[in-house]
């Protein structure tokens, strides 16, 4: 899978604040790369529904909303801490630290 961008944002918590950056591959490790291509191809990403979310919100979690822009698609999954599988706690722990990383460097 080619990904062009990632758009992730968190938000949510005890502060509600808002984390929010725009990733490309160049953003990330040779390693990182591989490593997010594949849980992509696990989670089958273009093909998750829209709203990965529990039935009864939990307070003070986060919610993720990371949209993935590749060759000939585009699609968004929202999830929370609850409601996120270990496929999506993954990917989601992957790009919450590559974009922590890239905010610092700028």
């Amino acid at each position: 899978m080619d990904v062009e961008r990632i758009k992730f944002e968190r938000t949510g918590g005890v502060t509600n604040m808002r984390f929010a950056a725009d990733l490309e591959p160049d953003d990330l490790s040779e390693e990182q790369v591989r490593t997010l291509s594949d849980l992509l191809d696990e989670l089958d990403f273009a093909e998750l529904p829209e709203r990965l979310l529990g039935k009864s919100p939990m307070p003070d979690q986060f919610t993720y909303t990371i949209t993935v822009e590749a060759d000939d698609w585009t699609h968004t999954v929202i999830t929370g801490d609850s409601s996120a599988g270990e496929k999506m706690q993954e990917l989601v722990e992957l790009l919450y630290r590559a974009a922590r990383k890239k905010m610092r460097k700028q």
